[in-house]
């Protein structure tokens, strides 16, 4: 009976008003509550009352706690917005206003520099996907002369496959740039300044999971466009491995972990490539709740420890000062490294079984770049814990001294340690069932019964063995090493150093003499300096040739 009423339950939509009107045109401030919008919320919902509750007690010092709290809640307004929003302009409202608030919250701290920078990083870049939903949306308007999704959806197969190739385009790359997939992944690493709260609720469940979002519910649009599924499948592919093989090498715990995000967010996208929509909002599902509570462990962590330092090293022997972080941690860990019994394992391997279920050439290359990203995933979690927990202590004794457990923090820590651990169990009806508007293959059940065991043990077998490799090369072999390819993935593919060098340089040279030859030459000449010397100089021009006429 609960199968019959999930299966046939309709769309809600609610009108509240007519914004414009524009001949045949009309945009409504509507809402829109299916299927797969409610299967968003539940995580936004929970992960984003879990992280007030937490930052209650992490900023309860901060002068400014109560502006931190209301730009909190202004977020989760608007991220709701986005997620039950009845067409594409609404949709756009609260995806513009997520990415304003994301930034007013990395910068909370705004005394610090880098604080102040790693915001407008964020919103610059944020602004360029931006720009491409907005010329997406001219052409939503200029070629089905309406926004609201059912109406879309009705005209996409009668619609140029040149118009979709290139609305497809414009939200691929919006969703780039929103979910930090390579290319446009810069902002997320300089985001870790904000905040732990900030990090956990915006840049693990809610705020980068919208660039998926908006794509799963275009989905009806890509299904036209394989092109574009194709590029989506190796952008996820190679973004997933590339952030697996920097978050290695990293020493920052939170950079490590937002390189975990990018890296599931891009299974996310490889398995919207291969038209396994379900399976990218499932794994959204279960993502949102474990990386919420890594990230609080590493919150919970640091702020206990009195200089408050995010470098990895610095820590060690934690275990016996934080038990109750530390099993929260391992749990969060293990779920991500999809260890069999956790929430991860149960959406992650599904993707990643699919990928060789396929049958394709693409899908066969991508699956191994997917078991490789699992095993790095496994191996940099076990250097998080290790490093953290089982390493000899690398502080102070009297930074030790302080170290100490909050119970406030505890509390939402558990809750979401109860759904890292049990919340898989339930994906029959949550997956199939509940993600009934979109369209999806039957390549999981194909999967299930014809892939060879080998396959779909290979990723588990990779992981433990290079876990177990990484704890004894700590523990008996470690020593410092200064490679090439060490610095290559440790500055970031330096990705920062050549989009500055070859890019914003020559845009702001560009600019520059724009500003000059153009804005302050040309136009001010011919414009407004030009008239008013003119007018100025008119006159005495007029009385020195009539004087001349009549001597």
């Amino acid at each position: 009976m609960t199968w019959l009423i999930y299966r046939y339950e309709e769309p809600m939509r609610m009108k509240f008003g007519t914004w414009f009107n524009m001949g045949e045109m009309e945009v409504n401030y509507g809402m829109m509550l299916d299927s797969l919008s409610m299967m968003v919320m539940v995580p936004v919902g929970i992960v984003t009352l879990c992280v007030l509750m937490y930052a209650m007690d992490y900023m309860r010092h901060d002068p400014n706690r109560n502006r931190f709290y209301i730009m909190l809640s202004v977020f989760a307004m608007f991220m709701t917005v986005l997620v039950v929003s009845e067409n594409y302009l609404m949709m756009f409202i609260g995806w513009e206003f997520v990415g304003v608030v994301s930034y007013l919250l990395m910068s909370f701290w705004n005394t610090r520099m880098t604080a102040m920078k790693s915001g407008l990083s964020a919103i610059t870049l944020n602004r360029m996907g931006d720009t491409f939903f907005v010329i997406c949306l001219g052409i939503l308007f200029n070629v089905y002369h309406a926004v609201d999704f059912e109406t879309v959806e009705l005209l996409t197969p009668h619609v140029n496959t040149n118009m979709l190739n290139m609305m497809a385009l414009t939200l691929l790359l919006a969703a780039t740039a929103k979910s930090a997939q390579l290319g446009l992944h810069g902002w997320l690493l300089s985001a870790m300044e904000g905040p732990t709260p900030v990090s956990a609720l915006l840049h693990a469940a809610t705020m980068v999971c919208s660039g998926v979002y908006v794509l799963v519910r275009s989905s009806f649009m890509l299904e036209y466009t394989p092109s574009m599924l194709l590029t989506m499948l190796w952008l996820g592919g190679i973004t997933t491995l590339v952030s697996g093989l920097m978050a290695m090498v990293s020493n920052d715990i939170k950079k490590v972990m937002a390189l975990s995000t990018m890296s599931q967010l891009a299974m996310m996208m490889l398995a919207m490539g291969m038209s396994a929509y379900d399976l990218a909002m499932y794994h959204l599902y279960c993502h949102a709740f474990f990386k919420a509570l890594l990230f609080m462990s590493a919150g919970s962590m640091m702020h206990s420890y009195m200089s408050e330092s995010q470098d990895m090293r610095k820590y060690g022997g934690l275990m016996e000062y934080l038990p109750f972080t530390y099993t929260n941690m391992l749990m969060a860990s293990l779920s991500l490294m999809a260890m069999p019994g956790l929430t991860g394992y149960y959406s992650k391997d599904m993707m990643m079984e699919s990928l060789y279920g396929s049958y394709t050439m693409s899908g066969y290359m991508i699956y191994y770049l997917a078991v490789a990203s699992a095993t790095l995933t496994a191996g940099y979690s076990m250097r998080v814990a290790y490093l953290t927990f089982f390493n000899t202590p690398r502080g102070n004794k009297y930074s030790y001294s302080f170290v100490h457990e909050s119970t406030h923090m505890a509390i939402p820590m558990f809750i979401l340690a109860i759904y890292s651990i049990f919340l898989g169990y339930y994906r029959d009806n949550v997956i199939f069932h509940l993600v009934l508007g979109l369209p999806h293959s039957n390549n999981f059940i194909e999967t299930e019964y014809t892939l060879p065991a080998i396959f779909k043990l290979l990723p588990l077998i990779l992981g433990i063995i290079l876990s177990i490799s990484i704890m004894v090369f700590y523990e008996y072999f470690f020593k410092v090493t200064n490679s090439s390819v060490y610095n290559f993935f440790n500055q970031r593919i330096y990705y920062d150093q050549l989009l500055n060098n070859i890019i914003i340089r020559s845009v702001l040279n560009l600019g520059g003499n724009l500003n000059r030859y153009v804005d302050n030459g040309t136009l001010r000449v011919t414009g407004s300096t030009g008239i008013s010397r003119g007018l100025t100089y008119f006159p005495i021009l007029i009385i020195i040739n009539l004087l001349y006429l009549f001597m």
